[in-house]
């Protein structure tokens, strides 16, 4: 039992320390990205500021798009470490660790240690999951309490007893908190199909069950009452009727895709392992057919799939992290395809091996062709160009190197070896992918830049800042004030001629062709820099002189 801890404790120490080493390295280095980071920063900001752990705001109006929970979690962050980038992100890179860590414990009982470890690894190493780590959005949080669900259903579950009901409330009612109903949606069905498939649906109305509804109620509902009562129902209604319901009706913020939009979105976020997806699907519905613990533990895996990839493929709204849940599972059953190859249990078909080569091979060759184009060393017409990212061409080269050695460790027989290359140039591709290219994209954002160069953050004076055709939310979390947002050249034109100090925020070409022709007041350009956003320069024009 000793020895068994200590193994345990080793691959903690491991997963630990490659997931530490693949998020935590620049991780407040880029500035927020706009849409999501720049409200989710602020909103926590300004909850913060205003004193209240209920009523979200964003530019110090309702803010009705997600509930409070990563709001309170920023907070905290901003307590001890200030209010920054990085601070924004902890959070999420620490759900990110506990990710990789209930994988591998879900991996563990479902199969076997050595499952567990390699599916820890090829979490940390999908783009995904690795990109959501270093995001301040509520993603990874939600992931980490969707898998916590998991591993405290089959825990309790393959024990032969009840007692998993109240862990799995609390985990739901946590993913209520998160993200609203995908919390509570999700995995009650999940279990619910899994139960019905083995003629055990009856299980779900145990009367236990009450003990878990009770718990559920308690973690998720005192704050939505609160919410409801504090904005007299305006928050609850704009959440539920139009950020949950519409989005599955219509295609939101022109967020639209066809039926097989996230079949592509795998192909590339888990790319490279998604070159062995198709023989770990294929692997596990043969072996799940089989009755037995691991067949249900296979079965379990594929519903979870099936069920998320179904029902956000027929929602009219689509975007890459809304199946991120899935990712987790399907690193799961790619490690467990793995092992049992590994341990010589059998062969892989030959359109398999194919299939990785190809996949590896073409994740790599693209990486790097992406990079010399967007680096401006291949010209291609008109695209964006970020200097010095052919200098980070090199990354393709990770994918290739290591399909390259599992397949010279395959042809000698060592096929411990030959998983051991995937997984080590996964990481190091990933790991290099997530760290470095961001920070030369972000040397072409403006927000930052133009707040920082223009002293529009000056809190020490009264001022007004505004926007006419620039839309950056992260600008108000730069500027610290209310953003005004124009709807019109003249209102900017007037917004300028206040007599007391005013910044606009305005692209260039909306400046010269709009709205310096009808500004008649004093005025200079504070700010100027190049916004890849917009594909223009963008500047911040004061009347204070």
């Amino acid at each position: 039992m000793r020895g068994l801890a200590a193994h345990r404790i080793g691959h903690y120490l491991l997963l630990l320390a490659v997931g530490s080493a693949l998020v935590f390295p620049y991780l407040g280095a880029p500035s927020l990205w706009d849409f999501d980071e720049g409200v989710n920063a602020e909103c926590a900001r300004e909850m913060a500021e205003t004193g209240t752990w209920i009523v979200p705001l964003f530019n110090w109006e309702l803010r009705t798009s997600k509930p409070v929970f990563l709001y309170w979690a920023m907070r905290g962050s901003y307590s001890y470490l200030g209010v920054t980038e990085f601070a924004a992100r902890l959070p999420s890179a620490i759900a990110f660790l506990g990710i990789l860590l209930v994988t591998y414990e879900l991996g563990r009982r479902m199969f076997d240690a050595a499952t567990g470890l390699l599916a820890g690894i090829i979490a940390a190493s999908t783009l995904e999951l690795l990109k959501l780590g270093h995001a301040g959005t509520p993603d990874a949080i939600l992931i980490l309490f969707l898998m916590l669900y998991c591993w405290a259903f089959w825990w309790g579950h393959t024990h032969g007893g009840r007692g998993w009901y109240l862990p799995c409330g609390i985990a739901s009612g946590l993913a209520m908190l998160v993200k609203g109903p995908v919390g509570l949606v999700f995995p009650a069905t999940i279990v619910g199909v899994y139960f019905l498939w083995h003629g055990e649906f009856r299980r779900m109305f145990d009367r236990r069950m009450i003990g878990g509804i009770a718990v559920w109620i308690l973690v998720a509902i005192p704050w939505y009452a609160l919410v409801t009562a504090e904005t007299r129902g305006e928050w609850t209604k704009a959440f539920f009727l139009k950020d949950n319901l519409r989005r599955s009706t219509e295609p939101m913020e022109n967020h639209r895709g066809p039926v097989v939009y996230y079949l592509g979105m795998i192909a590339i976020f888990l790319a490279p392992w998604s070159s062995l997806l198709a023989v770990a699907l294929a692997k596990s519905w043969v072996r799940g057919r089989i009755p037995g613990p691991e067949g249900r533990a296979l079965r379990f895996l594929l519903i979870w799939v099936v069920v998320f990839l179904g029902v956000f493929s027929i929602f009219a709204t689509k975007l890459p992290h809304y199946i991120a849940p899935l990712y987790p599972m399907l690193a799961i059953l790619i490690a467990n395809t793995l092992v049992r190859w590994a341990r010589g249990e059998f062969a892989l078909p030959v359109w398999a091996k194919v299939n990785a080569v190809a996949g590896f091979a073409l994740t790599g060759a693209v990486v790097s062709g992406a990079m010399l184009i967007a680096g401006g060393t291949v010209d291609i017409g008109a695209i964006r160009i970020f200097p010095g990212m052919s200098d980070w061409a090199w990354i393709g080269l990770f994918p290739l190197i290591g399909i390259g050695a599992f397949l010279r460790y395959a042809k000698r027989g060592r096929r411990n070896r030959a998983v051991a290359a995937l997984a080590v140039s996964a990481v190091l591709f990933a790991g290099t992918l997530a760290a470095y290219p961001p920070v030369i994209v972000d040397r072409s954002k403006a927000v930052k830049v133009l707040v920082a160069e223009s002293g529009a953050r000056d809190l020490h004076r009264e001022a007004r800042v505004a926007s006419y055709g620039y839309p950056h939310p992260s600008a108000t979390f730069y500027v610290g004030r209310r953003v005004e947002y124009l709807q019109s050249p003249e209102e900017a034109a007037r917004f300028l001629a206040m007599p007391h100090p005013s910044y606009l925020f305005v692209t260039a070409p909306t400046w010269e062709r709009w709205v310096a022709p009808l500004v008649n007041s004093p005025y200079r350009i504070a700010a100027r820099r190049y916004d890849f956003f917009r594909n223009c320069e963008a500047l911040v024009v004061t009347n204070d002189r």
